[in-house]
């Protein structure tokens, strides 16, 4: 009879100290206000050409996507 491996147990949660959860809070804080100076969702830049609109769009989703994800990952914690 083969031998099984003790299976690896996947963590579902972890555990953060309350100091760390408030700064990973803040920093998602950050991003995205990042974000929105980056590139205001409501307000379209006066003066700003497309090809720079559509940088400045790009790079503002990579923030709000960063975000995103630590807010999932707080809300596992």
């Amino acid at each position: 009879m083969p031998r099984k491996s003790p299976s690896a147990s996947r963590a579902d949660s972890v555990v953060l100290p309350l100091d760390a959860y408030l700064e990973l809070q803040k920093f998602r804080d950050e991003l995205v206000g990042i974000a929105d100076t980056i590139d205001p969702v409501a307000t379209p830049l006066p003066g700003v050409r497309k090809p720079e609109q559509s940088r400045r769009r790009a790079l503002a989703r990579v923030f709000r996507l960063w975000a995103q994800q630590i807010e999932r990952s707080l809300v596992a914690s």
